[in-house]
Formats: structure tokens, C-alpha cells, sequence
């Protein structure tokens, strides 16, 4: 399964960025693989309606989950619309909250937060 999560920095030690979609990078993470598959550098320059856009950028780079610290209400929908699963995290390091991920531990969420 292909996840995704927003971070700081490009490795599995980088902490989450709480900015959803305007993260510096995205972490594309194959937890059949047990590897990184992709790290992607974020440059946002709209100032509003960027979370759909990464939402759909994201989908087309075959994400099965998003896990997050938040996410709007419209890329939410967007990814939702895309059976896309989104789950809360707190911030951690990537490599902490991947292994949350496959205990079962983080929180899946239906509801935007902010």
C-alpha cells in the first residue's frame, strides 16, 4: 500500500509538517516494500484552493491512505471522492508514525478538521 504523508524534510527521520498542503515534502511511503517509493518537493505558490490540488496530485501518484496532522475540508472531500483513506497523526518523526500506521493505531478520520 502506497501512503503518503506530509513532512519537513526527505527521510524517515523528518518530522510531520502540520501545513497539509503546504508541506515542504510529501513522503511517498510502500509499506509492501518496506521503502520510500518517492519523495516529492512541495512549492505551493497559490494562496488559497491548494488542497484539492496536492490532494489530486497525490491521488494520481497512486496513494491508497494520507496520513496527516490536518486536512481541510476540501482536500479532504477530494481525496474521499478518490477512496482514499485519511488518517490523524500527531507530529512525529515518519518513521514513528509509519509504524503507527501498520499497528492500527492512528485515528481514520471522515471529517475535515479545521
Amino acid at each position: 500500500m502506497k501512503i503518503a504523508i506530509p513532512s519537513d524534510g526527505k527521510n524517515l527521520e523528518s518530522k510531520s509538517n502540520d501545513r497539509y498542503a503546504r508541506a515542504e515534502y510529501f513522503i511517498i511511503y510502500d509499506t509492501e516494500k518496506e521503502e520510500i517509493v518517492e519523495v516529492i518537493e512541495n512549492n505551493p505558490s497559490e494562496a488559497h484552493g491548494v488542497g484539492p490540488k496536492v490532494s489530486q496530485m497525490l491521488i494520481d501518484k497512486g496513494i491508497e491512505a494520507l496520513i496527516s496532522e490536518s486536512v481541510g475540508k476540501n482536500a479532504l472531500d477530494v481525496l474521499k471522492a478518490a477512496n482514499v483513506d485519511v488518517y490523524l497523526t500527531p507530529k512525529d518523526s515518519i518513521k514513528n508514525i509509519i509504524q503507527k500506521f501498520k499497528e492500527g493505531s492512528l485515528e481514520k478520520i471522515e471529517n475535515s478538521l479545521n
